[in-house]
Parts: structure tokens; C-alpha cells; sequence
């Protein structure tokens, strides 16, 4: 295991933002490659005030841009960040301000091809956007993935056959507190991460439940209000026919409810225990395996899961301690068939985090996914804490290996909602500062 110092180039390639500025799983993508540039889109406020959307490129020469503000929001909130597509043409897309309220989501395209620095409106997607999440396929094709009003509201998908143009709305996917029956139902909603399957006509979905309640959580004795989230489930969403599967190849009902999904479609039951989304890893049979955070006995005493499938029954191994179910991970393949997993790890010398922070790790498993060591800490600045490891996408969706977008701040305490905004997002690519 080696832990590896700040390299003397290393920089961040956006700064003054603000919680979030690179979002969780489940939202994306917000860095994507094109004929060896690289793009970011993130939420900063570079002269104080609210945290607007902005787009930086990094060019061929591995010279960065200035920062070009693609839109503009009217209120300080990290759920309105970007995430950034290409379109058939080879005009970038943003899409920001998603949350919530109908009407409230922005869509906005660059006038010019593989140009950011002028955006104008493009037509609204949908009329009510939250946590968008857009995946490319090698076909063309682009489906965006997002729920519906607020907490309570549903999932659904949208698809566009170049990137710009969007078809009518699907009905419901995912609506939790549909038809409830036993207590808690209603009360029941989900949060979920979505990933491509390797055949390009399927979309892998996993998805945690939301209570939302605001009661006290009897395990920890306490409110845990924005860490309410609990179990994991699993379904596939064909796209041309628009049928749910379980696991098991079988149809599901839409709008798959609670009820339903804890029958047919439970990865997980944890109890009172907390958990939040996780990472997808596709295998080479197209069967999914994710990465997940679940707490222990005590709240800052979580453990990262690795989960796949093994026979007729899900397997679950630990990977590494950690200290909050909002750290992030990212799952892919090495060239030598083993499974890395970049995460962070526990923070130390801090005070509670809402929305996590720690240590970037690289752990490696040889057997598939039983046993895990550690690889490596990627460093950054001492003192700075880091979150949301992202991979970086190209125009169809594929993953580049070994190519991580984050963000970090300085702590020990959090970014405040409010700003001052000091966040910076970092690229990195096996071992290299880009």
C-alpha cells in the first residue's frame, strides 16, 4: 500500500464552490472527453452570491480554460448544479436549477460546436426535474433519468435520439408511496443510481428508500433526518419496450411501489441501519454489482459493502471502514480483470459532516470482489477533504479507465450552505494531476 504526495503540478481545476459543486452517484455526467480535451461543468460562485452553473475545458496541450458561466440561478441551493452531454451535432448541453418545482429546470446549449463560451435556452425536457442523471449509449442515443417533484414524487425516463430532441414522458417507473399497505408506505420514497448495460438496451437501476418521516430513528436514538435512507433493491428498465425486470428476468409492475419492490426486488433488507446509494459495476455476463455504504451500531460507524450475485442469492464482503453513508464511490475493471474501487475513506480531526468528506482511496480486489486491500491514498492538500469520486465519460457514455473527477475543501468543517463557497474540483488520472 503506498500513499502518494501531492504532486508539485497538482491543481485544482475550479474553485469557489460550493457543497456538492461535483454531485453524488446521482447525478451526471459533469466531466466528459472529446478528441482528447476534457470538459467540467460545476456549481461555483466566483464572485460571491449564489452558486451559478460553469464550464471549464482543458485543451489537447493540458492547458484549462477560464471558467465560462453558462447560466444562472436566483438562490443558493447545491441540488441546482449542471451535468453536461454532447449532442449529435457536437453542441454541449447543460441542464441545471432541477429540483423540486415544475417549471424550474433550465436547459441551455452552446451556440457554437465544442465551444463553451456561449450558451443560449434551449427547450425545457420536462416539467419537473430532479437529480437528472444523462446516459449515453453507442448507438446515439441518450436517455435522461430523473425523478419527479419532490420527495414523495416518482421516477422516470426520458430518451432523445440525438441529444437534443426528447420524447414524450414515460409513465411513472418508481413511485414508492404508491397504493400503501403497511405503515410507513406512505410515507415511502427512493433515491436512486442508474448505469448502462453492456449490450447498450438496458439501464441497470439501484435504489434505496426514503423515509420520510421526520421521527427518530430507534437504533441511534436520534433524528437523522437527510441520512434517512434504508435497504437496497435492484430492477432493469428495458428501453424500446419499457418493461422493469428483477433480477430474475421477471416483469414488474409500473409504477413499482414499496411493497412490490421489498417482494421482488430486495438486494438488502437493513433494518434500521442506514444506507445510501450506491456504485454499479457491470460484469462481463451484464449482471450488476455495487459498492454501498452502510452505517453500523453508531452513526459515524459505517462500512462499505461489495454486493454481486451468486447463484440464486446476493453475496455481500466488506471493503473498509468508513465514517458516513454520504461518502462516495466508483467501481470499474482493471486490464487485468481485477475490480478497483475508488472511495473515500474515514475523515479524521473533524466534526460532523452533513454530507461526508474524508480521505480518496484506491482499493483493489483479485478474487472478484471476496477480499480487498488497499492501493493507495491519493493526496491532496493537507487538511482538505474530498467527496464524490466520478468518472469521466466520453460522448457515448463510455467510461475512461482510471479517470476520476472530485471535489474537496479545506476542513474540518463543512462547506457552509451559504457560502463562503471554497470548494475545488480536481481531476486525476492514474496517478497524474490533469
Amino acid at each position: 500500500m503506498n500513499t502518494h504526495p501531492c504532486d508539485a503540478g497538482l491543481a485544482s481545476v475550479a474553485s469557489s464552490g460550493s457543497e456538492k459543486m461535483i454531485y453524488d452517484i446521482r447525478m451526471g455526467p459533469q466531466g466528459i472527453s472529446h478528441e482528447g480535451s476534457y470538459y467540467v461543468a460545476y456549481q461555483a460562485a466566483a464572485r460571491g452570491g449564489y452558486a451559478h452553473p460553469y464550464v471549464t475545458r482543458r485543451s489537447p496541450d493540458g492547458r484549462w480554460s477560464r471558467p465560462v458561466r453558462a447560466g444562472k440561478v436566483a438562490e443558493s441551493d447545491h441540488h441546482l448544479g449542471p451535468v453536461i452531454w454532447l449532442d449529435d451535432h457536437l453542441h454541449f448541453h447543460i441542464l441545471y436549477n432541477c429540483h423540486f418545482s415544475l417549471n424550474r429546470s433550465r436547459h441551455r446549449v452552446s451556440t457554437r460546436p465544442l465551444d463553451i463560451s456561449c450558451w443560449k435556452n434551449a427547450l425545457p425536457i420536462a416539467p419537473s426535474i430532479s437529480y437528472p442523471r444523462v446516459v449515453s449509449f453507442p448507438d446515439g442515443r441518450r436517455l435522461l433519468y430523473y425523478r419527479a417533484l419532490g420527495h414523495m414524487g416518482y421516477r422516470t425516463y426520458r430518451v432523445s435520439p440525438d441529444g437534443r430532441h426528447w420524447n414524450v414522458p414515460a409513465d411513472p417507473l418508481v413511485d414508492f408511496d404508491r397504493d400503501p399497505l403497511i405503515p410507513g408506505d406512505e410515507w415511502s420514497g427512493s433515491y436512486h443510481t442508474v448505469a448502462r448495460d453492456r449490450q447498450g438496451l438496458c439501464v441497470h437501476i439501484a435504489f434505496v428508500r426514503w423515509d420520510e418521516r421526520n421521527r427518530v430513528n430507534p437504533l441511534y436514538r436520534r433524528f437523522v433526518n437527510l441520512w434517512s435512507r434504508y435497504d437496497l433493491y435492484y430492477a432493469r428498465l428495458d428501453i424500446s419496450s419499457g418493461t422493469l425486470f428483477n433480477i430474475r428476468g421477471e416483469p414488474l409492475p409500473r409504477p413499482l411501489n414499496r411493497r412490490v419492490a421489498r417482494q421482488r426486488c430486495l438486494v438488502w433488507e437493513t433494518g434500521e441501519h442506514l444506507t445510501n446509494m450506491p456504485s454499479i459495476l457491470i460484469d462481463r455476463h451484464d449482471r450488476p454489482q455495487f459498492c454501498l455504504p452502510v452505517a453500523g451500531d453508531q452513526l459515524d460507524e459505517c462500512r462499505f459493502w461489495f454486493i454481486r450475485r451468486e447463484g440464486d442469492a446476493w453475496k455481500r464482503y466488506p471493503v473498509t471502514d468508513t465514517d458516513n453513508i454520504w461518502n462516495g464511490s466508483h467501481l470499474e475493471y482493471g486490464k487485468d480483470g481485477s475490480i478497483a474501487v475508488f472511495l473515500i475513506g474515514r475523515a479524521t480531526g473533524h466534526g460532523e459532516l452533513p454530507y461526508g468528506g474524508g480521505t480518496l482511496e484506491e482499493w483493489r480486489s483479485d478474487d472478484g470482489g471476496r477480499r480487498w486491500h488497499k492501493v493507495r491514498t491519493i493526496a491532496l492538500p493537507r487538511g482538505f477533504l474530498a467527496n464524490n469520486p466520478k468518472p469521466v465519460e466520453d460522448r457515448h457514455g463510455n467510461i475512461l479507465p482510471r479517470t476520476l473527477l472530485f471535489f474537496g475543501w479545506k476542513g474540518p468543517r463543512p462547506i457552509p450552505a451559504q457560502g463562503p463557497f471554497s470548494g475545488k474540483a480536481f481531476l486525476w488520472r492514474d496517478g497524474q494531476w490533469l
